[in-house]
């Protein structure tokens, strides 16, 4: 399945849920593309990480600067975030904004950038899930940042996947709690990142997402 993915290069940039929180890269579905489709995957998940720059927590830097580090000459490229952006409470910004410190106007930067860095690649977005229903010290939830990067990926025709409505799994289905969250599987405290069961079931998924591009 999927055959012209195999020998493929994948790119991938994002935060815990790339970089595996607790369990490492090599759960995620991003490594497991390697193993299963065949493709050469470069992980560059940081737990944490925001998209835009901020000052709460500068030491690692942002998305919107650290692609530029990536792999030269990638075939498809994937984008995930806005989980600490919102923890963060980074600031929206408008359509039109170019200022990193917003969350559209990173968006803004780390899209130009690359599509000048890879102007044939495959790229993709994904949104952040519906992982907690706080809302941050500018009254903005989840869905504000879901929101954001569906209008800006918009503006450049760039695909977009909004998983907070379209996942398939939710940490709020206690039907699927036990097996999809990271903390309840490794005995602590609930705490909305990925098991390696999830990983598996989504990778399926994302593979024919990718594959469609």
């Amino acid at each position: 399945m999927y055959e012209h993915l195999k020998g493929k290069t994948l790119v991938a940039i994002g935060d815990s849920l790339f970089e595996g929180n607790k369990l490492g890269k090599a759960y995620t579905w991003v490594n497991k593309m390697a193993t299963v489709y065949g493709m050469y995957v470069y992980n560059y998940g940081k737990n944490g990480n925001t998209l835009a720059k901020q000052d709460r927590e500068p030491k690692v830097p942002p998305m919107c600067e650290r692609y530029a580090d990536m792999k030269d000459n990638a075939d498809y490229v994937v984008v995930l975030g806005g989980a600490n952006d919102k923890r963060l409470s980074v600031p929206i910004g408008t359509n039109e904004d170019t200022d990193p410190t917003t969350f559209k106007g990173a968006l803004r930067q780390m899209i130009l950038g690359l599509t000048a860095k890879y102007p044939k690649a495959k790229i993709l977005f994904m949104t952040n899930y519906n992982r907690w229903p706080s809302k941050n010290e500018l009254g903005l939830s989840d869905i504000d940042y879901v929101l954001a990067m569906e209008e800006m990926c918009r503006i450049y025709s760039i695909p977009c996947f909004n998983n907070y409505y379209n996942a398939g799994i939710s940490f709020f289905n206690p039907n699927q709690l036990a097996w999809v969250d990271e903390g309840v599987v490794l005995g602590l405290p609930e705490n909305h990142h990925f098991s390696e069961e999830a990983y598996d079931w989504l990778l399926p998924k994302y593979a024919a997402l990718i594959a469609a591009l």
